[in-house]
């Protein structure tokens, strides 16, 4: 499906009214309020009950997706806040709380996220069981559309219910049942891009999980089944943009600039309209799942045999020229500019190109500043893990990724806090989590910018700072 479309059957309506209507529950779906919608006349005629649904679960999946990346992003050092209307907390991880002005709304990536696990586990254990017409390849794909739900929670959250009223689970237990859901839909529908979807996600599930065998085999049959392959979720200009697109290029007044080490990659959604795909799945990652596994072996060899085919693979995804005209009023600017990760690494060139009306390249897919001569080169364990977390940041940038990787986990909305009585104020989940290595303040984003040198000065490596803490950092390790 290139667009995503509303679709405005009888059935979809019930749906989506069914979701969207449901109080401050967060995640009981059936729960109907309009006494002139009922179960009774939702399933007088229930055939043909699973083509809407699944019609709601891509668009709810892509909405999720959609609040989840420029969220995290901008939590991460992926991204600094100058001038947007997102909560300024965000670029201070440890000021975030529940009431936050975009963690707090039910329209934001909690509820997104708990709204795509809610449709999906009724579809399961309503819809499909209406619809004597939904077959197998159906119902995989809700059990996909709910294991991701799950994931991305596991991925940004430390914990939170999964049932209405429920107890707070624990991230390391839930992404079990992802895991099981990811499984179930490839036991019955193991064929063309739902197998390779599940593979997939099943490689980073079982990465979040820590089960490195499992993630290895996953990730090797990922490739297997194709070599060059991306999942996306879908936006168009008219039923849901791409967010990330509003605050990277449509930058009149909304400006979000990326860490100056980074400025290579922004913006990677270019087209002016917001209709560019979110990667969510793609052949790269499991190239970074199969060098880190080989890193955390002490195989220093096959970690670069897999750096080496990620390059190769990067090589052939599309560069999109674009013309930026964002000013970036006090950020560097000027292809001369040079950037030091941390003041006491090397100042490298080509990481910053002008914009203010010059066409630059985007690459919507995947990019990296790592070359074949630096992964050739490396001799040392520690390097090698600063380079893959460098090539993580890179090559999901954009993607809603980064925030996972530097440990940060954000806290369930204050409305789950108060509407369940299960969850009281304190509880493990219900604050932010930002471990002791990030640094303090906004210092996630600080570079100090010589413009009679042309050279940025990041003031943190956070890649060399994973590396240091790779024990923690790292499932794997």
């Amino acid at each position: 499906m290139n667009r995503i479309k509303y679709v405005f059957s009888i059935s979809a309506l019930l749906l989506f009214l069914m979701i969207f209507n449901t109080g401050c529950e967060l995640i009981d779906p059936t729960e109907v309020n309009n006494p002139s919608i009922t179960q009774e006349k939702l399933f007088k005629d229930a055939t043909g009950g699973a083509k809407p649904l699944l019609s709601g679960l891509e668009f709810a999946f892509s909405d999720a997706v959609n609040r989840a990346s420029f969220f995290t992003e901008v939590v991460s050092d992926n991204y600094l806040n100058t001038s947007t209307y997102i909560s300024t907390q965000l670029d201070d991880p440890r000021l975030i709380t529940p009431n936050d002005q975009y963690l707090g709304d039910f329209r934001e990536i909690y509820g997104k996220l708990q709204t795509l696990h809610s449709l999906a586990d009724f579809g399961l254990n309503t819809v499909l069981k209406a619809d004597q017409q939904s077959t197998n390849k159906d119902a995989a794909r809700v059990h996909f559309y709910k294991g991701m739900a799950i994931l991305l929670l596991c991925e940004n959250f430390q914990a939170f219910p999964l049932e209405e009223n429920g107890n707070m689970i624990k991230a390391e237990v839930a992404i079990k049942t992802a895991i099981e859901q990811f499984n179930k839909s490839y036991q019955l529908d193991g064929s063309g891009t739902n197998g390779i979807n599940n593979k997939l996600a099943l490689a980073r599930a079982y990465r979040q999980d820590g089960n490195k065998a499992s993630s290895i085999q996953a990730a090797n049959e990922a490739l297997g089944l194709s070599g060059n392959y991306v999942y996306n979720a879908e936006y168009d200009p008219i039923n849901l943009a791409n967010r990330m697109n509003l605050f990277t290029v449509v930058r009149n007044q909304n400006d979000m600039q990326p860490l100056p080490r980074l400025d290579f990659l922004d913006p990677k959604f270019a087209n002016r309209d917001g209709s560019d795909p979110i990667p969510v799945l793609k052949s790269e990652e499991a190239y970074l799942i199969l060098a880190e596994a080989a890193l955390s072996n002490g195989d220093l060899e096959g970690t670069k045999t897999q750096l080496r085919n990620l390059i190769q693979l990067v090589k052939t995804r599309n560069v999109v020229p674009y013309l930026d005209r964002d000013p970036r009023r006090n950020r560097p600017n000027n292809n001369n500019d040079k950037v030091k990760a941390d003041p006491s690494s090397p100042a490298i060139g080509g990481l910053i190109f002008k914009r203010s009306g010059s066409t630059i390249n985007t690459y919507p897919i995947s990019a990296t500043s790592v070359t074949l001569e630096q992964i050739d080169g490396l001799s040392d364990n520690n390097e090698a893990f600063r380079v893959l977390y460098l090539m993580r940041q890179e090559i999901l940038f954009s993607e809603g990724r980064r925030m996972s990787d530097l440990g940060i986990r954000l806290p369930v909305m204050n409305r789950q806090i108060d509407a369940n009585p299960n969850v009281n104020p304190g509880d493990y989940g219900t604050s932010v989590f930002v471990p002791a290595y990030i640094p303090q303040g906004r210092d996630l984003d600080s570079f100090d910018y010589d413009t009679a040198t042309n050279l940025v000065t990041i003031k943190y490596d956070m890649n060399k700072i994973l590396m240091q803490n790779k024990s923690i950092v790292s499932p794997f390790f």
